[in-house]
């Protein structure tokens, strides 16, 4: 996932590993807790809406827990960078869309 750390509004869309029944945790760097709002869409895809301030150039771990269950529904990595996705200097030229 990508963000904008000019931005500290963040909307991120994912797959669960289910759909949470209850509040939800987000997780960021194994330290930072943020409060989250979520939605379902018809494709079960997870919405998030949060906040947070995000360093350029800089990746992020993100830990998903059902508040409820505490079981995981979502581990993966953020990167916060001001550049086009496809001109990104680690994937220039590897990609073509």
């Amino acid at each position: 996932m990508v963000v904008n750390p000019n931005n500290t509004d963040h909307v991120i869309n994912l797959i669960p590993r289910y759909i949470p029944t209850g509040e939800i945790s987000l997780v960021i760097d194994g330290t930072d807790t943020i409060d989250v709002t979520y939605s379902v869409d018809t494709k079960d895809n997870l919405n998030l809406s949060f906040t947070y301030g995000f360093t350029d150039e800089t990746s992020y771990s993100v830990l998903i827990n059902d508040s409820v269950t505490n079981e995981e529904l979502f581990r993966g990595l953020i990167l916060a960078t001001t550049q086009v996705t496809q001109e990104y200097k680690l994937t220039n030229f590897k990609y073509i869309w």
